[in-house]
């Protein structure tokens, strides 16, 4: 329901569909008033819980501009006097239920990481030179070269061999996947609603007609703003 502080003098009101209907020219703590112009030919007072809405700096009630009309006709002194074929109309009326849905967060899923280090042992096989020297006699006489006789020096013979070097590379082994189903409930609200009632009771001497319903008939006692529909 709006609020005193949400209400400013001079803001525009317009009735439910659309019709504008003046301006606010006083608010009080649980109501507040409207101009009189073409559509009120004196102030209008309106209570909190029949504005629907305040939007873009207009206040919007909760009834049309024929509901309102006929309000403003009820309201008119007992005194008046009425023609013939005319008729006073009292509107009643009804709070309905509305529900919405609010989406709200109940947990959540995580998935940590860790990184575990762990010692693998792997057989490579390496090749490596290994050293023989073997003295034989030579075949025969060969002459010896002239320019290698008889010098000192030595013969330097590489010796290899293989080793494993090990290194690391990231692969995906597999993976985690993560799904979210909408699983469709019913849930039950409840919420407390006021409807107005009419009890009509006559004082002095007055006549009704012979087809009039009866001040204790169910149908008056449950009719609502709704037109009357029962529940």
């Amino acid at each position: 329901m709006v609020t005193q502080q949400e209400l400013k003098r001079g803001m525009v009101v317009r009735s439910a569909d659309g019709e504008k209907l003046g301006k606010v020219t006083r608010i009080d703590p649980a109501s507040f008033e409207i101009e009189k112009g073409l559509f009120f030919t004196e102030e209008y007072r309106v209570r909190y819980d029949e504005v629907a809405d305040v939007r873009d700096g207009e206040i919007i009630l909760t009834q049309g501009r024929e509901h309102l009309a006929a309000g403003r006709a009820g309201a008119r002194e007992a005194g008046a006097p009425l023609g013939e074929g005319q008729e006073v109309r009292v509107p009643l009326v009804e709070e309905e239920v509305t529900v919405g849905k609010s989406v709200h967060e109940v947990g959540r899923v995580q998935v940590k990481k860790e990184v575990v280090t762990e010692q693998q042992q792997i057989s490579v096989p390496v090749a490596r030179e290994v050293v023989h020297v073997e003295r034989v006699p030579a075949s025969g006489e060969r002459p010896a070269a002239s320019d290698a006789l008889f010098e000192e020096g030595s013969i330097s013979v590489p010796i290899r061999e293989e080793r494993a070097e090990v290194s690391t590379r990231p692969v995906v082994k597999e993976e985690l996947r993560i799904g979210k189903d909408v699983v469709q409930e019913r849930e039950t609200a409840q919420a407390t609603v006021r409807r107005e009632k009419a009890d009509v009771r006559t004082e002095g001497d007055v006549a009704r007609e012979p087809d009039a319903i009866p001040p204790e008939a169910p149908p008056i006692e449950r009719a609502t703003g709704t037109g009357g529909r029962r529940r």
